[in-house]
């Protein structure tokens, strides 16, 4: 019974519902499957892609992190766009991830954009307060429900007819790019 669980696709629900609150639903049912993670980090570069009509490199969760300083293809964070790298931390504030935040101010002139859970962002802005390495002017700290979201309700131009459209895109491309590349079956989002 579990496996048929974890092959069940995550459902989006839209009606009566903002596009922050229908990821965040997303986000709960993934983390029921222990796919929080992967799911959130998919739909960033998901959403990124969408938003900027430009090409980003699909890498399986966590895996386009830097890993050691010899290896010329690291990247500084799971999406790096011009001067701005963009990190997927959905669980509780660690210290690899503000190690990581702090290595890249102080190795780099990018800005960095933590995109953690809702429910986790106080957190994460207390233990980056109370990280002495770390130039919080050069940190956006933001929720992956509200970074998406909030995109997704712009490029709808506030409609809701539209909002459901750009949602079945955003959709569209989790899938077809994302869990079909690098994800699993159990975490493919279908529109209702």
């Amino acid at each position: 019974m579990r496996d048929n669980i974890e092959q069940e696709p995550l459902v989006a629900r839209t009606k009566g519902r903002t596009a922050e609150f229908s990821i965040h639903e997303l986000l709960v049912q993934a983390e029921e499957k222990g796919q929080t993670g992967n799911v959130a980090q998919y739909l960033v570069g998901a959403k990124l892609e969408l938003r900027l009509g430009r090409d980003i490199p699909v890498q399986p969760a966590n895996k386009s992190d830097r890993k050691s300083r010899s290896d010329p293809k690291a990247k500084l964070g799971d999406f790096e766009i011009e001067s701005t790298v963009f990190e997927v931390a959905v669980g509780v504030p660690d210290e690899k991830h503000l190690e990581q935040i702090a290595e890249i101010i102080e190795t780099s002139e990018k800005e960095v954009w933590l995109l953690t859970r809702a429910d986790r962002a106080a957190a994460w802005n207390d233990a980056i307060d109370g990280t002495e390495n770390i130039e919080k002017k050069r940190v956006v700290l933001t929720s992956v429900e509200a970074f998406v979201g909030q995109n997704i309700a712009e490029l709808a131009e506030f409609s809701s007819k539209e909002q459901v459209v750009q949602l079945e895109a955003l959709f569209d491309l989790y899938n077809t790019k994302w869990v079909d590349n690098v994800g699993t079956p159990g975490i493919k989002i279908v529109l209702t």
